[in-house]
């Protein structure tokens, strides 16, 4: 039996989750842009995966991180040989895990728009943060504790849902000498610390403006 279909419509993770939980012999043919990657299934696991010009693990996150495509499964299909050992759903939960990351990386705020902010009268420091308080970019102030802010906040998101609107999601803090801006941006935290001559409003808009010509 053959079935044929679009990863649109069923994504590859689904296939393979269907396979190995009803023990399918198998092998699916992934076809997407100019690329075509092979899998095979028994006893309930990944056995073989090629997607040049990888074999093994490699091809099955490789072939995870497609988006779109086709597929087409076909029963009774023997592995030419065994290049994988691991549970399959430990190999899929790793690749979607990294799939994942390297996504949140590709949406990191690029450094000439980092520059830009940097040009605002009043502006001291600006680091970029993911959302477990890792500074990925920039820089801040050696006092302030990155895991903390990240942590302020997703209280701030839970709780006081007014400091945001809609489309701009940001809340700021001052203390006797400084403010400290809490932006989220795509998959980072953006902290931006400025001395206190700033007007608020207008470096929100400004802030605003210049993120949103890169979304």
């Amino acid at each position: 039996m053959v079935l044929v279909g679009n990863l649109k419509d069923l994504r590859l993770a689904n296939i393979i989750q269907i396979n190995c939980i009803e023990r399918n012999v198998a092998k699916v043919t992934v076809s997407s842009h100019n690329r075509q990657g092979y899998l095979y299934f028994a006893d309930g696991q990944i056995v073989h995966a090629e997607l040049s010009p990888y074999i093994g693990e490699k091809a099955v996150r490789e072939m995870l991180s497609l988006a779109d495509g086709k597929f087409k499964v076909e029963a009774g299909v023997q592995a030419p040989t065994l290049t994988i050992k691991r549970p399959w759903n430990s190999i899929v939960l790793d690749s979607l895990r990294e799939i994942d990351e390297k996504n949140q990386q590709s949406t990191s705020i690029p450094k000439q728009v980092i520059a830009l902010l940097s040009e605002y009268k009043g502006v001291k420091n600006i680091g970029v943060l993911d959302f477990s308080g890792k500074l990925i970019e920039g820089k801040l102030s050696e006092e302030l504790n990155t895991h903390s802010l990240s942590f302020v906040w997703y209280k701030i998101k839970k709780i006081l849902t007014l400091f945001y609107t809609e489309n701009f999601r940001y809340a700021y803090l001052r203390n006797h000498w400084s403010y400290l801006f809490i932006i989220e941006f795509q998959a980072s935290v953006i902290i931006i610390e400025t001395d206190l001559s700033i007007f608020v409003n207008d470096f929100v808009r400004y802030v605003s403006r210049i993120l949103k010509g890169i979304s």
